[in-house]
Formats: structure tokens, sequence, C-alpha cells
């Protein structure tokens, strides 16, 4: 009776290996796939980056129309003297979760934007658990927001599009392509006077259109970019307001760049810090 347990059980053991074995083999595959669609998608927008006009230079009397923080930026990161930006490449690394009780999710990630036409596409690998990892994709591009999410790149987690999307990705954009100062001109871009510290900034993007509040620091750098922001709650879209951190402004890759990044939605019950992310990595073209 014990040998033919005994027997059960190693066969048992044997199944479940086997099993894990052909899950393993499975989420690499897709894995694979998952990263070779960010790839294709990463080099069309890099195609069309580089196809892409350049703006042109802003006159001096264009300058002077900027709110004076935004002038103070533009002067302290000499952006006069930088050529045209039509593509800028990072490396992340950070942690993120979906509510205050749940538990940060370290990831590692990659991001290229482009800036005309404006866009970006983002990757990461985020570690679940021992052994367990969770792959994501956004995106905004040609004014439209989309976001894969898959657990070991095989069970769809999140696959979505629409309006809300499109907000909430624009914001992105807008509110990251700032921190290179060459872009505060961009045609898409209107900007006002709120205050010494503050300016607000007006997008339109073709049917895109969205405002938000920019907080400079003492030294003339953006270090937070306010807006009301779609949230996923149960299932539903709520609008709430948000806020985009990007402070340690230092010099890396030969440019004064945020370092340290954070979303945070401002909640009723207190704010919830979503994502906090560390720039390891930028190149510009």
């Amino acid at each position: 009776m014990r040998r033919k347990l005994l027997v059960i059980l190693l066969l048992l053991a044997g199944a479940l290996l086997g099993a894990l074995a052909v899950l393993g083999v499975a989420a690499t595959i897709a894995g694979h796939r998952f990263e070779a669609r960010y790839a294709a998608e990463e080099a069309e927008l890099r195609r069309q980056g580089l196809a892409g006009r350049t703006a042109p230079g802003s006159t001096p009397a264009e300058v002077r129309d900027l709110p004076a923080t935004v002038r103070r930026y533009l002067e302290v990161t000499d952006a006069a003297r930088r050529p045209p930006l039509r593509l800028a490449a990072l490396r992340q690394t950070g942690s993120l979760r979906a509510a205050a009780d749940q538990a940060w999710m370290p990831f590692e990630s990659e991001q290229l934007y482009a800036t005309e036409p404006p866009g970006f596409v983002w990757f990461a690998r985020a570690r679940v658990a021992p052994g367990v990892h969770i792959l994501a994709r956004d995106a905004f591009v040609g004014g439209r927001g989309s976001m894969i999410i898959r657990l070991l790149g095989l069970v769809s987690l999140a696959d979505a599009t629409g309006p809300e999307l499109d907000l909430g990705a624009g914001l992105r954009y807008w509110g990251e392509i700032i921190a290179f100062p060459e872009t505060v001109r961009s045609p898409y871009l209107t900007w006002e006077h709120v205050s010494d510290r503050q300016a607000r900034v007006h997008v339109r993007q073709g049917e895109l259109e969205m405002t938000a509040t920019v907080d400079f620091d003492e030294a003339g750098y953006p270090v937070a970019v306010h807006a009301p922001r779609y949230r996923d709650v149960a299932g539903r879209s709520v609008l709430t307001p948000w806020s985009g951190h990007s402070r340690d402004w230092r010099l890396l890759d030969g440019r004064m760049f945020p370092t340290s990044w954070e979303s945070v939605w401002h909640l009723p019950e207190g704010d919830l810090v979503a994502v906090r992310m560390r720039v390891t990595h930028v190149r510009t073209e």
C-alpha cells in the first residue's frame, strides 16, 4: 500500500514538474512575442520621429511672450543652443502599485519619445513574486493612448484604449516631455502665467485638448505637473486629481535631467503614490 502511494505521489510530482516546464516554455515564447511587438512599435515611432519635421527655432519676441518661469527654465538649461529634438530614449528602474494596501512591484523599463509626431512607447517588466512577472506596454501614438498588461506574457490583465486613456497617455507624454527644454516651444503648447513659481500649459493636439499646471523650483526647473486624469476604480474610469513629480535634477549623459519621477493620485482618503521611478539613462537625437 505504501509503495503504491509512493508511486502515485511520484507520478503526480512528475506531472506537476512537466506542467511547470511547459508553462515556463510557453511564458518564454509569449515574452519574446510581447517584446518583439514592442520593438516593432518602437522602430515605427523612431522612423516617424526621424522623418517628421523639426519645429522652427523661437524668435526673441516669442520667447519674451512666455511666462517668466518658462523663460527662466530655457535660460538655466541653455536651451537656445541645443539642436532641435527629434527622439529621446530613457532607461528606468522603479516600483509600482495599484492601491495603498498593495505591495510595491519592482520593475525595469525603457521608453522612446518622438516630438513630431508627438508620441511615446514604454515597455516594463515588473516582478510580482519569485519567478512571476508582468509585462506592460504603454503608448501614446497619433494622439491615441493604449495599454497592454500580461501576466507572464500569457494572461491578459489589461488591453485598453479609448478617450479616457487618450487623455491619460497625453498627460503623461506632455508632462514628461517638458523635461527636455527644447520642447516647451512646441506648436502644440500655449503657456499662461500663474505665479512666480507656476505656469499653466494648454495642449491642443488634433482632437485632443488638455490643460495642466506646472510647478518650477528655485533653480528654475519644472518639478511637478498637476491635472485631472482618469483612474480605474473597480472597472470604472473616474476623473481624479493627479500629479506627476520630476525631482533631483542632475547632470545625466551631458544634460540636466530629473532623475526621480513619481505619479501621485490625490484621493479623498489621502495621496496615493502609484509609481516611483529612477531615470538611469537618457539619450537624445
